[in-house]
């Protein structure tokens, strides 16, 4: 587990094949998001094709967030799968909403449709 700041941590765990599977806790935002950019970077520099971000730990989230996992959706192109798990009564999964990821990226309810929809794909 990674540690930012008291109100951050990230969790990485292999998803297979060839896939991560990164838990996000706390808050994601301008000061936090670096941490997970290099995180979703390195994954996709070493050969991740397959993400699984699961965000229903985050207490908050903001733009600067939003943009990273678009950045990550962005560079592993055609090839890759990105799934995000946002609870759905939850204020990270209404910004998700208000700012229109779920028309950029894949979102989930639970980490079991994001997994089945990562190693089902392509």
């Amino acid at each position: 587990m990674t540690e930012v700041a008291d109100s951050f941590d990230l969790t990485d765990e292999p998803l297979v094949p060839s896939g991560r599977m990164l838990t996000v806790a706390g808050e994601l935002d301008i000061a936090t998001a670096p941490e997970l950019r290099a995180h979703l970077d390195a994954a996709i520099d070493a050969g991740t094709r397959r993400l699984v971000v699961d965000l229903r730990p985050l207490s908050f989230i903001d733009s600067v967030a939003l943009a990273t996992l678009l950045q990550a959706r962005k560079r592993l192109g055609d090839e890759g799968v990105m799934a995000v798990v946002a609870a759905p009564d939850s204020y990270v999964r209404l910004i998700l909403e208000v700012a229109g990821m779920p028309h950029c990226l894949d979102v989930f309810e639970s980490r079991e449709h994001a997994v089945a929809h990562v190693t089902r794909s392509p």
